[in-house]
């Protein structure tokens, strides 16, 4: 049984990284033939639109926008570059001093490679090298991406101010190339987010190819979500309205065990062992029961702004951020410009804040659970609030806990990256007025593109927010 778990390495670790391939390949295929069906394809053409606005007005009184704009960018880059660097510094400190390799190696009821009871699949030395090897690779080359990305952001800061007057001969030349250049930084900013994608499940598979494999199949179907837009030339001209567990059964298990082989002569059972044991048994009724609340009223609240989305928060600023960004984008002479871009400024710092709070946490668990202090100070028997200690703390209970701690953490991170995405590219569309949009004939659909843009940003922000109420209860 041990062999064939192991083996699920060499199939489903392969199988999910192909999944995950192979979804990117199809999005560089349809991004090269069908563009405008996809966002990174969509944001491509108003970045083009974006530049030969700046650039064609003499006057340069959108200089500062565009300044402001990049600006806005090389924020956001760098804000990834420097998680990036942390976590690859982390990850190498913890392969130098195998503290992880011990932590992850052991654990009860291993066999001989070490391997602890929860964690299914290769768990030998060199299985767990490979594993952090893998994380570390993902993250620096997210550092490296987005230190490119940097750059051409950089470069089209200046680029995109050298009015087109300027080049006498060919100024077609000089548009195609500042937004060449304002595309790869935009390209190169994608592919370091993703690199963070990829480094989620290869983080997950060191509690095993399960994990990782699931992980993988459900960040392909978000993906698809987040990165097809089809309403692109299908939708109408206006559209006023909105549209609008396993691992804690078996530490019981082996505390059961544990009291059998200690219980004494005729396994005679003593009150505070009577207390203990139904201590224990709260956690298999208080937190599915907990959890369940929670999920139950945050489905109830999503099929509220489905349904009525005037009586929630979120539906209502929904709505107000449509009115928004046409309010901006009608605007001929763009005087709401430099306004624009300060607010998306103000919601990018706040995803900053978050994700850079959401790494820092993450990795302060995962520090506590590699050098085993909080281990020792929840194991040690004693009741420290109304029976908490006195519950279920079996080292395969706590690393379940510690595990979900963590996974709060790095979603709420994950989150508050897509919602720093989507605001980015907000504050340069939201700048591309609606006049120039001259081949499309129905500037309604560049209204409604950039408010979802702004809407996914804020929903992503939103949710992260409750990935952190989400991680104090556990």
């Amino acid at each position: 049984m041990k062999k064939t778990s192991k083996e699920l390495d060499y199939v489903l670790v392969p199988l999910g990284m192909a999944v995950m391939v192979a979804y990117h390949l199809w999005l560089l295929l349809r991004i090269r033939r069908r563009p405008a069906t996809t966002v990174i394809g969509i944001n491509a053409i108003n970045r083009r639109i974006w530049v030969r606005h700046i650039m064609e007005e003499t006057s340069g009184k959108h200089a500062v926008l565009a300044v402001q704009t990049m600006r806005n960018s090389i924020m956001a880059s760098t804000v990834l570059a420097s998680v990036a660097i942390t976590l690859s510094s982390l990850v190498a400190a913890l392969m130098a001093s195998g503290v992880a390799h011990t932590i992850f190696s052991s654990g009860s009821g291993g066999d001989g490679d070490g391997q602890g009871e929860i964690v299914v699949g290769a768990g030998g030395e060199t299985a767990l090298s490979i594993k952090f090897f893998a994380i570390l690779v993902c993250f620096l080359v997210a550092f490296l991406l987005n230190v490119q990305s940097i750059r051409y952001y950089s470069h089209t800061g200046i680029l995109v101010n050298v009015p087109l007057h300027a080049h006498r001969r060919r100024p077609g030349l000089a548009v195609d190339y500042v937004t060449a250049t304002l595309n790869r930084g935009s390209y190169f900013w994608s592919l370091g987010v993703r690199a963070f994608y990829f480094s989620c499940p290869v983080f997950l598979w060191l509690f095993g190819p399960i994990p990782m494999f699931v992980s993988c199949l459900a960040m392909v179907c978000a993906l698809y979500f987040l990165d097809v837009y089809t309403e692109w030339d299908e939708k109408p001209e206006e559209e006023e309205e909105l549209n609008g567990g396993d691992g804690v059964d078996g530490a019981a298990a082996c505390n059961e065990q544990h009291k059998m082989a200690s219980g004494g002569a005729g396994n005679r059972v003593t009150p505070q062992q009577d207390v203990l044991r139904k201590s224990k048994q709260l956690d298999y009724v208080l937190v599915p029961l907990g959890m369940a609340i929670m999920v139950a009223y945050h489905a109830w609240l999503l099929l509220r702004i489905r349904r009525r989305p005037a009586t929630t928060v979120i539906g209502i600023n929904a709505i107000n951020r449509r009115i928004w960004v046409r309010h901006v984008m009608e605007e001929p002479s763009g005087k709401h410009a430099v306004l624009a871009v300060q607010t998306m400024r103000n919601s990018i710092m706040a995803s900053t804040v978050l994700a850079s709070v959401a790494i820092t946490l993450s990795s302060l668990v995962a520090a506590l659970m590699a050098s085993g202090v909080a281990h020792g100070i929840f194991s040690s028997g004693h009741a420290v609030i109304g029976g908490g200690a006195a519950a279920a703390t079996g080292e395969a209970t706590l690393s379940v806990k510690f595990f979900a701690i963590l996974v709060c953490f790095l979603v709420a991170f994950l989150l508050n990256v897509q919602s720093i995405r989507y605001y980015s590219h907000t504050g340069l569309l939201v700048n591309v007025p609606l006049h120039a949009h001259r081949r499309r004939r129905r500037p309604g659909l560049a209204v409604d593109y950039v408010t979802a843009s702004l809407n996914r940003g804020s929903y992503f922000w939103s949710l992260g927010v409750r990935a952190f109420y989400f991680s104090c209860p556990d």
